[in-house]
């Protein structure tokens, strides 16, 4: 049964339906119709310790976005406390790499973070970032893989966000699922208000957080049988 529990937990939306139930669910409507501001928006910032970690979706017309990490006391939680957001087209006028790359100072205000997980494509900035002591790292750009490990932390209540963080919040009221693809049969989000999920998207996949979880439930299952 602890065995059943642990692979329902790995999945959540569209992903629960089709993994755990056996249903061919489309994919429509909301990528992360289980996110909710009651549950995932905190007012109030909780004790956190541990490496400060940045996430980063990078665009020159389009946004680009810093999201500042770290992990909730006891291991709980991994909460985004900040966010800096800033769209070329929005603001009519671009900024050059040097100021997004000053943008993310700004943001950390003397935090050091221990990686950067960058946009893959975004190879200009990581040239300024390391130029200026981060330590940057690729993403995993595993689009559906990524999708379904965030609603899986969302449906698990693993992920929270801080209420400054407006912009990514926003996000996840109109993230959405291309129709088109659907038709297709294909799985793919429409690639609008996606600039801030890009950067969470990164941050859960690359650092393995789904994996990591199910590993500690599958020793505490062993520890307790043992005992």
């Amino acid at each position: 049964q602890k065995t059943l529990e642990r692979y329902q937990a790995m999945y959540s939306g569209v992903f629960y339906d089709r993994y755990i139930r056996g249903l061919w669910t489309a994919a429509e409507g909301l990528v992360y119709p289980m996110f909710e501001q009651s549950r995932h928006v905190l007012e109030e910032e909780p004790e956190t310790e541990g490496d400060y970690y940045v996430s980063c979706d990078f665009g020159v017309q389009n946004a680009t976005v810093f999201l500042l990490w770290r992990r909730e006391k006891g291991g709980g939680r991994w909460i985004c406390l900040r966010e800096w957001y800033y769209s070329g087209r929005e603001q009519k006028r671009q900024k050059t790499v040097a100021e997004l790359a000053e943008g993310l100072c700004e943001m950390l205000g003397g935090v050091q973070p221990k990686q950067v997980i960058a946009d893959p494509s975004a190879a200009p900035l990581k040239v300024e970032l390391r130029r200026r002591g981060f330590r940057v790292r690729d993403a995993d750009n595993d689009v559906l893989g990524g999708i379904s490990d965030v609603c899986s932390l969302l449906g698990a209540g693993r992920l929270a966000f801080m209420e400054g963080c407006e912009n990514t919040i926003a996000e996840f009221g109109a993230y959405l699922w291309d129709d088109r693809a659907i038709e297709r049969g294909q799985d793919a989000p429409l690639q609008e208000n996606d600039h801030a999920m890009d950067a969470v998207r990164y941050f859960v996949k690359t650092m393995r957080l789904v994996q990591k979880d199910n590993k500690k439930r599958r020793e505490s299952i062993f520890g307790a049988a043992l005992r």
